[in-house]
């Protein structure tokens, strides 16, 4: 994806990310590396997320390289107006972690039925297995992370990879 980014910073390239990101957590994982394997494991469902949102659902980068939806700001822009705010709410429309990131893709992709995304892909983003996930784990000790969280963040993560990469298989600019 190329978009206008800050003189000399590179667009973000999630879609290579997370394929690194879901590697390495596989390497952590097969070296009893709880903590890095789930860790990284969320990181790579981010960046697959961002990815397929940017190239198939209609978000964008702004200025500095960051990804929002422009129609999640419009109703945030609204919500600031009717609610008095000071400022507009950014994790409303900006995308940044898990477990809120899922949170947006569902709503997005909802919006899309029977248009960019498919059957197969909503059925994918139907329930969240990163609820109660949190990029701050990777400060945890390794006993709150149980090896059944670990699969299903591991499985997640590959399965949001694989529908990216379907989509650009069948080169239909869609999740169908």
């Amino acid at each position: 994806m190329t978009a206008s980014t800050t003189p000399g910073v590179p667009p973000p390239a999630f879609r290579a990310a997370s394929r690194h990101h879901y590697d390495t957590a596989q390497l952590a994982a097969g070296n009893r590396l709880r903590i890095s394997a789930d860790h990284l494991a969320g990181l790579a469902a981010e960046c697959a997320i961002k990815a397929i949102l940017l190239d198939y659902l209609g978000s964008a980068l702004t200025t500095k390289g960051r990804p929002y939806h422009p129609e999640l700001k419009e109703e945030a822009r609204e919500r600031m107006e009717q609610e008095g705010l000071s400022n507009l709410p950014q994790q409303d429309y900006m995308h940044g972690h898990l477990p809120w990131l899922w949170g947006q893709l569902c709503a997005i992709a909802g919006r899309r039925r029977g248009r960019e995304a498919g059957p197969l892909f909503t059925q994918l983003i139907a329930s969240n297995p990163f609820h109660g996930w949190a990029v701050e784990g990777r400060y945890c000790d390794e006993t709150s992370i149980a090896d059944a969280d670990l699969v299903r963040h591991l499985q997640a993560a590959y399965d949001l990879i694989a529908a990216h990469e379907q989509a650009r298989t069948l080169g239909t600019g869609t999740l169908a």
